[in-house]
C-alpha cells in the first residue's frame, strides 16, 4: 500500500470511530457558545498580490522564463484573514495592526473587513505596508517564485510606548486576545510582555518564515494560554531535526512549560496536546489549491474553540476541518465562515 492509500485509510479510521462520540449537534451547540465574544486580533498586516502569468518559454538573450501577464489579484493576509475567519463566529473583533506611509492600502484593507471588525492602525514611518506578491502559472495553477516589500527593522521606541499604553488600556477589554506573529517588525519584547500582562486569555501563533527564519520563535512568549504552531516551529527552537516527533513534543512540554497547543505536521495532519494527552488528527481533505492561509484559519478557529473549553477531541477536528476548507481557496480570498464549516464537517462525521 503506498502512502497516499496509507493516510486514506487513517482517515476513514479515524472518523468512523469519531462519528461514534461527536456528532454534528455538539458541534452546532459549541458554535452558540462564541456567538457573544469579543476578540481583540493584534498582529502583521500582509497584502498577498496574486499575479496570474501564461509561461511561453526560455528568452532567447537571457537564460530566464519569459511569461505573458494573465491578471492580478489581490487579499488582505496576515492578521487581516485571521481576524475575517474569526468574526463569522463571534460578536465583535478588534484588529490592532502595523501599516506603513509609503503606499499603505487603506482602502483595500478597510473593503476586506466585515461589519463587525473594527480596525486601528499604527504607522510605521518610511515602510510600505507589507506586501508578498506570488506569480503563478495560470495554467498549472503552480506558484512561480515570491517578491515582498516590506521594512522588518524594529519599530521606534516612541512607537512602541504608544502602542503599549494603548494595549495596556484595549486588552483587559476581550475575552480572548489573539496573536499572529509574523515576524516582520511590529511585535517586540515590552508589547509580546504587555500582552500576556493584561490578556485574560492569550493564543498565539508565532511563525517561522522566509524573512525571519530563526529570530521570531515561539519562546518569546511566555506561557500564552493556547498556541499553535508548525512541526518545524517547535523543533527549531529545540535544535531537534530528527528525534521522534513525540520526543519533541515532551521536551517542549518540559522546557517551556506548554499545556495546551497544536502541532501540524503537514499532510500528516496535526496533533493537539491537551496537559498530559495528545490527540492526532489525519488531514481531512484530499484536494489542495493553495496552502497558503490554511495554517491561519487552523490557528483562528482552534483559539475560540480552546478558549471556549471544547472537548479535546472536538478542537483539532475543527482545527483540520478549519484547514481543508482554506486549503481549497486560492490565497486569502474568501474566509471560513459558520455554515462552511458546517457544512464540511457534517460531510465528514454524519
Amino acid at each position: 500500500m503506498d502512502i497516499a492509500a496509507n493516510r486514506e485509510a487513517e482517515t476513514e479510521k479515524y472518523l468512523s470511530q469519531l462519528k461514534k462520540r461527536l456528532k454534528l449537534e455538539h458541534i452546532r451547540g459549541h458554535l452558540e457558545k462564541l456567538k457573544d465574544l469579543n476578540v481583540l486580533v493584534l498582529g502583521d498586516t500582509i497584502i498577498d498580490e496574486y499575479v496570474f502569468v501564461l509561461p511561453k518559454g526560455r528568452a532567447i538573450k537571457d537564460p530566464i522564463l519569459s511569461a505573458e501577464y494573465q491578471y492580478s489579484e489581490a487579499y488582505a493576509g496576515g492578521i487581516l484573514a485571521i481576524a475575517r475567519h474569526i468574526s463569522d463566529f463571534v460578536k465583535k473583533v478588534k484588529v490592532v495592526t502595523l501599516i506603513g506611509d509609503i503606499d499603505p492600502k487603506l482602502d483595500l484593507i478597510k473593503s476586506s473587513l466585515k461589519d463587525n471588525i473594527e480596525l486601528k492602525t499604527f504607522t510605521k514611518k518610511g515602510s510600505h505596508t507589507t506586501v508578498k506578491r506570488r506569480y503563478i502559472n495560470s495554467y498549472r495553477n503552480v506558484k512561480l517564485f515570491k517578491i515582498e516589500f516590506m521594512n522588518d527593522k524594529p519599530i521606534t521606541t516612541e512607537l512602541s510606548k504608544q502602542i503599549s499604553t494603548y494595549l495596556a488600556d484595549e486588552a483587559p477589554k476581550y475575552d480572548l486576545v489573539v496573536i499572529g506573529d509574523f515576524g516582520h517588525g511590529f511585535l517586540n519584547k515590552e508589547l509580546k510582555h504587555k500582552l500576556r500582562e493584561k490578556s485574560k486569555f492569550l493564543a498565539v501563533n508565532a511563525q517561522s518564515n522566509s524573512a525571519n527564519m530563526g529570530y521570531n520563535y515561539f519562546t518569546h512568549y511566555n506561557k500564552p494560554d493556547f498556541m499553535t504552531l508548525s512541526e518545524e516551529e517547535l523543533r527549531l527552537p529545540l535544535s531537534m531535526r530528527f528525534e521522534d516527533l513525540n520526543e519533541v513534543i515532551a521536551r517542549g512540554k518540559e522546557s517551556f512549560d506548554l499545556q495546551n497547543f497544536m502541532v501540524t505536521i503537514g499532510k500528516r495532519g496535526s496533533v493537539y496536546v491537551d496537559k498530559e494527552k495528545s490527540y492526532k488528527v489525519p488531514v481531512l481533505t484530499s484536494s489542495v489549491k493553495d496552502t497558503v492561509g490554511a495554517g491561519d484559519a487552523l490557528f483562528a478557529l482552534t483559539s475560540l474553540f480552546a478558549y471556549s473549553q471544547a472537548h479535546p477531541e472536538m478542537i483539532p477536528f475543527i482545527g483540520n476541518c478549519a484547514g481543508g476548507i482554506a486549503a481549497n481557496i486560492m490565497g486569502n480570498k474568501e474566509s471560513v465562515t459558520r455554515d462552511k464549516l458546517l457544512e464540511f464537517a457534517g460531510g465528514l462525521i454524519k
